[in-house]
């Protein structure tokens, strides 16, 4: 599981986080299947197509491979299983709630929306890059979630919201525009770092196992009643 770690450490510098939206590859032991409407309590053993501008919802479905989430496409899922990454590049909406569980990375790069909640458990990483939601639409929306590996979001446009959730890696919030940034509640065992953004940001209430780095901000963010126990630097 890659993790960007102590960006700060070399002088604030802050590498884009691109490098790690790697979108896996269909393993060789997997079709695809293009799948659309409502799907039920079954099994799909092979990797799984939401096709362009299409939308499904995986009712307490199984996946054993990947789910790829195509441009304008949009997929919910409710108490679903997915043993792979779910993955979109141009997609609407990645909407996962109602205890789903997903053991690899959830990645939207140019997507609208990526919505992690109702105690969905993600074992890797929740990554948003380049979203494109309007002004008042949540690119990155996280709420009651567990998520194993870091919360990133990067150059998007849109609402970014993560609160009363938990992250065993980094929380890192990095040059988006034009929305509003809520970072509350949260259980952060590494650290949360929140540089460049424009619009109006909250951190607020969140416990954090490593450093809280706040810095280049337009406007500052309200910053206050965090527990760190790590270092606190906020400009």
């Amino acid at each position: 599981m890659k993790t960007v770690k102590n960006l700060i450490s070399a002088g604030w510098q802050l590498p884009a986080l691109a490098s790690i939206l790697l979108f896996a590859s269909v393993s060789p032991s997997h079709a695809d299947v293009t799948l659309k409407g409502t799907v039920g309590a079954q099994t799909i053993d092979d990797n799984v197509v939401i096709a362009s501008n299409t939308s499904a919802v995986l009712r307490k479905t199984v996946i054993k491979g990947n789910v790829l989430v195509k441009e304008g496409a949009k997929l919910l899922t409710l108490g679903a299983i997915i043993d792979g990454n779910v993955q979109s590049e141009g997609g609407s909406l990645i909407d996962l709630r109602a205890s789903t569980r997903v053991k690899g990375d959830v990645q939207g790069k140019k997507t609208r929306s990526v919505k992690v909640r109702g105690s969905t458990f993600v074992d890797g990483n929740v990554q948003v890059q380049e979203a494109v939601a309007p002004k008042k639409v949540c690119a990155l929306l996280v709420i009651s979630a567990t998520v194993e590996g870091d919360i990133q979001a990067e150059k998007s446009t849109g609402i970014i919201k993560v609160v009363n959730s938990s992250a065993d890696g980094n929380l890192q919030v990095v040059e988006n525009s034009q929305g509003t940034s809520n970072l509350t509640n949260n259980r952060i065992k590494g650290d949360l770092q929140f540089f460049k953004n424009q619009g109006r940001g909250s951190i607020i209430g969140n416990r954090i196992g490593g450093n809280l780095q706040v810095k280049e901000n337009s406007p500052k963010p309200v910053v206050k009643k965090n527990l760190v126990e790590g270092d606190t630097e906020v400009e």
